[in-house]
């Protein structure tokens, strides 16, 4: 007989699999965004600045011609908006260097399947992740299908160098904060800090990631162990900043000073015009509304139904925490086992970076992309509402209704994932009216213009030259 434990092996191992296929198979067929060739450029100019200060002449050199190579930008030099980490740019333009790859659409398709391969990883610690908190094998592979079902991230996954790699790091870091929560050794806060670190790179809003993770530590503080929390509190904090110095060559040098520019850079970032619900407004003046509209009509139905039940669930149980600790409880804590403070530690962050990036005029350019990330959360508390459901006795009725409901709502988001091919990160739920849909921005990033590069080279390319005059803002020579 064929054990329990293999099984869950092969389920998870036949996801995994089936999903790089599909990825090998549909990576070429996304456009490409506006900002591919600038991350090209930062990567080949970080890659150039890591290998004249190691003193490696040769790759100084490639790297420079590289750079040197690439035309054609709106933006100002990549001496000035070089403040980008390197987590997904170097390794790319050093994987160009290996593989030899000379044409613009090899460098390009390139970038786009290794962006893939880096949201695989990020399934994988998801997996992990909900093992971690769940044991459960049947809980992760659905927190993997739903994940990887989600068609903006889906679409996104193909070509977003900087949001979906952030969503990455995000992942990988919740991981090594739970196997922290769980034991924390040396070794685990190591990690949590490193992979903290490099996500705060990428996107500032990382720098979360390892707060929220202290003020975890300080409200376990008591008489016996106040020394020892307050030192493992001190080497979060020590190693998250040395880890962010060594994951981010920008300060390698001048370090305060190039730190402080980041976010002069943020601020001095041009505003464009952005299209929401029939208006324009300033990318940094947008209404408070911006953000939770976006996710209600972008979020597939199913996926705002099992996020509305889990987080309720775990907003109520904190509630009640909170004033068992003014009330003399028997119980004066704000969890009452490591699984809830895993709860917490998804909550706090979750609630955190929502409200931050809907007052702090976070500058958004293209829907709710930059906070894509969100996405770990809304699909942590879904899992959470099927573990509610799983534990549920004596409620046979119940349970079928819920699976019957779940599967139908999640063989309709396959079906518009398909549907939506390759434009998926142009998705909006089956709820949302076509008044909406046309009063909100679709393609600022320009990912639609292959298609009509490709229409018009089937029709009209005989051997020759085929002159394309541009009226858009859309800078479509970078293609």
């Amino acid at each position: 007989m064929i054990s329990k434990t293999f099984f869950n092996k092969f389920k998870k191992y036949f996801v995994f699999i089936l999903f790089l296929i599909i990825g090998l198979i549909i990576y070429k067929d996304y456009g490409f965004n506006i900002d591919e060739k600038f991350h090209r450029s930062n990567g080949f100019y970080w890659l150039n600045y890591i290998a004249e200060y190691f003193n490696l002449n040769n790759l100084s050199q490639i790297s420079q011609e590289k750079l040197d190579s690439i035309t054609g930008f709106t933006l100002s030099n990549i001496n000035f908006y070089n403040k980008y980490g390197i987590a997904f740019d170097v390794p790319a333009a050093f994987l160009e260097i290996i593989l030899k790859i000379e044409t613009p659409l090899g460098f390009y398709q390139l970038r786009h399947y290794l962006v893939f391969l880096y949201f695989i990883l990020g399934l994988v610690f998801l997996h992990k992740i909900i093992i971690e908190r769940f044991k459960n094998e049947n809980l992760a592979i659905i927190a993997v299908i739903l994940f990887f079902l989600t068609p903006r991230l889906f679409g996104d996954s193909f070509q977003n160098t900087k949001d979906i790699i952030f969503l990455t790091f995000v992942i990988i870091s919740t991981y090594y904060c739970f196997k922290s929560i769980n034991l924390p050794s040396n070794k685990n806060i190591l990690m949590f800090s490193f992979f903290s670190a490099v996500a705060t790179s990428l996107r500032m809003f990382g720098i979360c990631l390892p707060l929220t993770f202290i003020f975890l530590q300080l409200t376990l503080i008591n008489k016996k162990n106040f020394k020892t929390i307050l030192f493992k509190s001190f080497i979060i904090l020590i190693s998250f900043i040395i880890f962010l110095i060594i994951a981010w060559p920008l300060l390698w040098e001048n370090t305060l000073s190039n730190f402080l520019s980041y976010f002069e850079i943020l601020d001095r970032y041009f505003n464009s015009k952005v299209f929401f619900l029939g208006n324009f407004y300033k990318s940094n003046l947008l209404p408070y509304t911006y953000l939770p509209v976006w996710i209600l009509i972008s979020t597939p139905i199913l996926h705002l139904i099992l996020f509305t039940i889990g987080f309720g669930f775990v907003t109520k149980r904190i509630v009640n925490r909170i004033i068992s600790l003014t009330n003399n409880s028997i119980f004066p804590d704000f969890w009452r086992s490591k699984n809830e403070a895993k709860d917490f530690y998804i909550f706090i962050n979750f609630i955190i970076l929502f409200l931050g990036l809907i007052f702090l005029d976070i500058k958004f350019y293209n829907s709710w992309r930059i906070a894509y990330f969100l996405y770990f959360f809304i699909i942590y508390f879904c899992v959470f509402s099927f573990y509610l459901f799983s534990i549920k006795k004596n409620k046979l009725l119940l349970k079928n209704f819920f699976k019957i409901f779940t599967v139908t709502l999640f063989l309709i988001t396959l079906y518009r994932v398909f549907l939506y091919h390759p434009y998926q990160s142009y998705y909006f739920n089956i709820l949302v009216p076509d008044k909406i849909k046309k009063n909100v921005e679709v393609d600022y990033t320009g990912l639609s213009a292959i298609h009509f590069l490709n229409e018009t080279i089937e029709k009209y390319y005989k051997g020759d030259v085929i002159k394309i005059g541009v009226a858009s803002w859309y800078p479509i020579w970078r293609m």
